[in-house]
């Protein structure tokens, strides 16, 4: 059974979080991959399209409304059973964590620029083989350390380009355009041709670390305004941020589920819901394409993305 490849795009700076980290040079460090890239962790994903999924369906274990029973089985034959009840049977898709495919960079000309590298193509080629679905990539121009590639000379000057403070010869061999949904969804939104600069693997990391925002925050005291914890520093993901993920079909396609309604006199209340041709990929599928809020801090505006 085939999976699906996602394109995540950030439309907000973003907090998928880790937690307090006494070891990182924040206080609150956004996820990371295994070489320290940003990334968003399966776990938060499969979190938050359930959440959207469920759309007030359920309160903890139960299914609130009876009239809408077999909405609340197709969360559970797709996602996988209440954590009390996880023993029951397992989720019918399986996530992959959302990988850096390209970061937007400061530019000294042109304001910004997207940097991506040979590593980051190939998170993608290697999600697209895994899970079967075609993706088409242009070869990247090779560059080393120091130096960039660049898809339009307007973002150079004498054979230079400042990307994040950070000075780079530019080579000979343009960028090629990432034809591809989400800096589609960019242009749309700017109404422009974003640009593109592929840098070596070597230079990625400092690059990406400089994209990424550190904010200070502290809480103040009603009474007095006056500051009652803090501060601390929260790192986000800049707007604009590119990751790709997908989701594994794993051919456990279930028959029929247990949905728990309200308990009764005190007494539980079960049904076992039966499921006609449900796919449970494409429900997945329908379920996660579109806005999405990830992470925390979505009280203030952070988290949003759109899955595409």
């Amino acid at each position: 059974m085939p999976g699906r490849l996602f394109w995540v795009l950030a439309l907000t700076s973003i907090h998928p979080g880790v937690g307090r980290s006494e070891a990182a040079h924040v206080d609150l460090p956004v996820q990371r991959d295994e070489f320290g890239l940003p990334a968003i962790w399966a776990t938060s994903l499969k979190g938050a399209v359930r959440a959207k999924a469920e759309g007030g369906l359920f309160a903890g274990p139960y299914c609130v409304d009876v009239g809408k029973k077999d909405e609340c089985a197709k969360v559970i034959a797709a996602f996988g059973p209440k954590p009390e009840y996880a023993s029951e049977h397992s989720s019918a898709v399986a996530f992959l964590d959302a990988k850096l495919f390209a970061v937007p960079a400061r530019s000294l000309r042109g304001v910004w620029i997207y940097v991506t590298s040979p590593l980051l193509l190939g998170f993608a080629k290697l999600y697209s083989q895994a899970l079967g679905v075609p993706l088409s990539l242009p070869q990247l121009p090779t560059v080393g350390e120091g130096e960039v590639a660049l898809s339009s000379g307007r973002f150079a000057e004498n054979n230079v380009a400042v990307i994040n403070e950070m000075k780079f010869k530019v080579v000979g061999e343009k960028a090629p355009a990432l034809n591809l949904p989400p800096f589609d969804k960019v242009k749309q939104i700017t109404g422009s041709e974003p640009g593109f600069a592929v840098v070596s693997d070597q230079d990625l990391p400092r690059v990406v670390r400089r994209s990424l925002l550190v904010q200070y925050r502290v809480r103040l005291k009603k009474e007095t305004k006056t500051v009652e914890t803090g501060p601390w520093s929260e790192e986000y993901i800049p707007p604009f941020t590119v990751f790709i993920t997908g989701i594994h079909c794993n051919g456990r396609v279930r028959e029929a589920v247990r949905v728990r309604l309200p308990p009764k006199d005190d007494k539980k209340n079960e049904e076992v819901v039966e499921l006609k041709n449900f796919d449970p990929c494409a429900y997945v599928e329908s379920k996660a394409k579109g806005p999405l809020w990830i992470g925390g801090k979505e009280t203030v505006g952070k988290g949003l993305v759109e899955i595409l």
